[in-house]
């Protein structure tokens, strides 16, 4: 296809050229394309094959190339195994205007051989890492864009029909608001309630109804249409999860899975069990990525927490290793909770939280905050160890946008090897790739201190399993998450 025929590309080629004039006079370089040699691994382009769904969100240079902006994006796109993609969606908003390639159009990828590699299409190119074969991170590593995200295998299987059951929902549009809540999906009709952070607005309960339109048999897209004139493009992954992205005039992109476990009681945050939760958002101070939190919280099974600590980055502020000395929460039969955490050191915003997994303590949550949306996730903590290889990818700032991905392997009980892509953004975007070693320090409720040799000196994971959980940044305001990797 002609480039220019898309209107996101003739914003982004536009700039482009003013990007990399930029970055060859301030920086004096591009991209290190050669990068690290890759860890362990039995990955290869075989690893990435059938048909995904990935969204996005960043900051880029808008479609009038006049400012570098946020964004959110949603593609589809079919993998051959041997290095090619056929791109059947991609929805993207900016500025609130939408635009939609041509399509399908062609594009390329190649997997190394731990899991990282690149996609290309539509003029954009992305580094991923591989989870499996059916999950993966990314980032835009453009001149014109940098971005954070995540893909995973869509059931095709499961594109006959809407989707049909509970659900339990969170949504955030960038520096605008903050949702989560619990609908139930019944012949096409929509019903249920969600609790809703403005930024600068204690969080609200209210009901939904509205309408989902079958999926296309093809993309797995179809359209759900609130009672409120709101409307948004969903995507489907299986028969009890799907993506969906504002089709109006926002950036509210967000995600659904069906609930399990109900009904839900007090008891379901079982008595000495520890939870381990990640989240960040916006501020009203910084801006997009202004915030990121990690921590663990162990409950009494009645409505307190016995134990915990937390690590989180506001603007400027660093918090570090809080303990956590008490706190309350409820949860109601269809699994509605609040937590509020006290803290020795200073303070942290209740959370409202939805329960999608009561088996697994999965839940969706927001921090009910009027300075900052913010939302993110907790679940059970079970087995927590750094050993073996994960995958990671984060975002936020330093002395400009930045977004990594990448993995790293623990080549003993103190040490590691890590790999990284990272797109530093300030107007124009600087990729590099880095291979360094780094040290860690385990503590007995899953925190991690870390150094990353050339990255950071005083990055905290918090771990909800083996090798896969959270992590803060407190040299910066940068923040992520990371999972064990599949042995191939």
């Amino acid at each position: 296809m002609n480039p220019l025929a898309s209107p996101k590309c003739a914003g982004r080629l536009l700039m482009a050229l003013v990007a990399i004039t930029s970055i060859l006079l301030t920086a004096g370089c591009g991209s290190n394309s050669s990068g690290p040699s890759p860890l362990g691994g039995g990955y290869s382009k075989s690893s990435l094959s059938g048909q995904y769904v990935m969204k996005q969100t960043g900051t880029g240079v808008n479609q009038a190339g006049t400012s570098a902006d946020p964004f959110s994006e949603t593609t589809v796109f079919t993998a051959d195994g041997n290095g090619n993609l056929n791109i059947l969606v991609d929805d993207f908003d900016q500025d609130g205007v939408q635009s939609v390639p041509t399509l399908p159009e062609t594009g390329t990828y190649s997997i190394n051989s731990d899991g990282t590699g690149s996609l290309s299409f539509d003029n954009s190119n992305y580094a991923i890492t591989m989870i499996d074969n059916n999950h993966f991170y990314l980032i835009e590593e453009d001149s014109f864009a940098t971005s954070s995200g995540y893909g995973l295998a869509q059931t095709t299987t499961a594109f006959t029909a809407a989707p049909s059951g509970t659900f339990v929902f969170k949504a955030h549009n960038i520096q605008t608001s903050s949702r989560v809540g619990g609908i139930t999906i019944s012949g096409g009709t929509i019903a249920g309630t969600e609790d809703f952070l403005s930024i600068g607005v204690n969080a609200a309960s209210r009901s939904i109804t509205g309408n989902i339109s079958a999926p296309g048999s093809t993309t797995g897209r179809g359209t759900v249409t609130l009672s409120d004139g709101t409307s948004f493009g969903y995507y489907v992954v299986s028969a009890t999860e799907f993506y969906f992205m504002s089709d109006t005039t926002t950036l509210e992109i967000g995600q659904a899975e069906a609930q399990t476990g109900g009904p839900f009681a007090a008891a379901t945050l079982a008595s000495g069990s520890s939870y381990v939760f990640g989240s960040s958002g916006d501020t009203i101070v910084s801006g997009p990525a202004g915030i990121h939190s990690a921590g663990v919280f162990t409950s009494d099974g009645v409505s307190s927490f016995t134990a915990g600590a937390v690590d989180f980055v506001q603007d400027t502020t660093v918090n570090s290793n809080l303990t956590v000395s008490g706190g309350s929460y409820t949860l109601a039969s269809n699994g509605r909770g609040t937590i509020a955490l006290t803290l020795q050191g200073a303070a942290i915003s209740p959370q409202i939280f939805w329960m999608v997994n009561g088996a697994t303590g999965y839940a969706y949550f927001l921090a009910n905050d009027t300075l900052a949306v913010e939302d993110g996730t907790f679940s059970l903590q079970s087995s927590p160890s750094l050993s073996g290889q994960a995958a990671f990818v984060m975002d936020g700032f330093d002395t400009t946008l930045k977004d990594r991905v990448g993995d790293f392997e623990t080549t003993s009980s103190s040490a590691f090897n890590w790999n990284e892509t990272a797109n530093a953004f300030s107007g124009a975007g600087v990729v590099t790739s880095t291979g360094t070693t780094g040290t860690y320090t385990s503590s007995t409720n899953g925190r991690v201190a870390v150094v990353v040799n050339g990255v950071t000196t005083t990055a905290v994971f918090y771990l909800s399993s083996a090798n896969t959980g959270f992590m803060v940044q407190e040299d910066a305001n940068i923040g992520g998450a990371f999972t064990l990797q599949a042995s191939q």
